[in-house]
């Protein structure tokens, strides 16, 4: 029955590993915004992901438009709005002159900043794995020896990207009302990275008021 107990908690050990690790952590490093956000600026957001690789582009906006309309703002896609090349080599002051006169209350750039490697290293350790032996018909219960075993020590690599959202008025003035830096801990996809950025930025928002679900 030990023996039976040891092999389910090492399972469950191993499987919530896997399921953490499936999944990125994202944190917001840096933050600003403005102390009163204009009224109506969260309306309608078009999300622009500046980035070469366009299926990264597309993943992140269309993340960040759907986290966006799971809390009740009307969000679309530059993508989907004006084609992956609609904005391509503008700066940020041209994106928002071009967006000058639409119905879209506010732009969100995303851009990638950074991108970091790191080696980690995981010591060796020692572990007992159970074994049965024979069983004991006086006692009514298995044998059971415990077998010590060594894992060696080993190095990963992880890489970190760093991404920043900045929010800028359409036509209101074309200001700059909030803009953060995000570090993403070694993401294993490109979809966890947009997942796990997105609701980090969104949970921000919210704790700045800047949008309020249901409103």
């Amino acid at each position: 029955m030990n023996g039976f107990k040891f092999c389910m908690r090492l399972f469950f050990i191993v499987f919530v590993s896997l399921l953490l690790g499936s999944c990125a952590s994202t944190k917001v490093i840096s933050s600003w915004s403005l102390e009163t956000v204009p009224s109506g600026t969260m309306k309608k957001v078009l999300v622009l992901a500046v980035m070469n690789n366009r299926q990264n582009k597309e993943v992140i906006e269309r993340t960040m438009a759907d986290e966006l309309n799971k809390v009740g703002i009307i969000a679309n896609t530059a993508t989907n709005e004006f084609s992956p090349k609609g904005f391509s080599g503008l700066t940020e002051e041209q994106i928002t002159e071009k967006l000058r006169g639409s119905d879209y209350s506010s732009v969100m750039i995303i851009s990638l900043q950074d991108k970091e490697t790191e080696d980690n290293y995981t010591p060796g350790s020692y572990y007992s794995t159970p074994r049965i032996v024979g069983y004991s018909r006086y006692y009514r219960r298995y044998l059971v020896v415990y077998d010590q075993m060594y894992t060696p020590g080993y190095y990963t690599v992880s890489t970190n990207y760093i991404l920043e959202a900045d929010i800028y008025t359409v036509n209101d003035g074309d200001e700059l009302i909030y803009s953060a830096q995000t570090k993403s801990y070694d993401p294993n996809s490109v979809s966890s990275l947009a997942q796990s950025f997105s609701k980090s930025i969104i949970k921000e928002l919210q704790e700045k008021s800047i949008i309020v679900f249901g409103k």
